[in-house]
């Protein structure tokens, strides 16, 4: 099974939680956008709901569906 996953913040690579939940896992990324509201939360990373702002981000694909329970354990 193959499944992509948008990511547009601290899972692109290069920055901080790439590493750890991604790394080694991606069979494939490339640049990506989608449609929404970016927002810059005090908690250290970024939240985004649905608007009409161009969202850069990263589409990420992996070959281990099992890859989606790490992601959501991400705090």
């Amino acid at each position: 099974m193959v499944l992509s996953v948008f990511v547009y913040g601290t899972l692109k690579p290069g920055e901080r939680n790439y590493p750890r939940y991604c790394a080694g896992k991606v069979v494939q990324q490339q640049p990506a956008f989608t449609w929404g509201t970016l927002y810059h939360l005090s908690l250290g990373y970024p939240g985004m709901t649905e608007g009409e702002e161009k969202v850069q981000g990263t589409l990420l694909t992996f070959s281990d569906e099992r890859v989606l329970a790490d992601l959501d354990s991400l705090q």
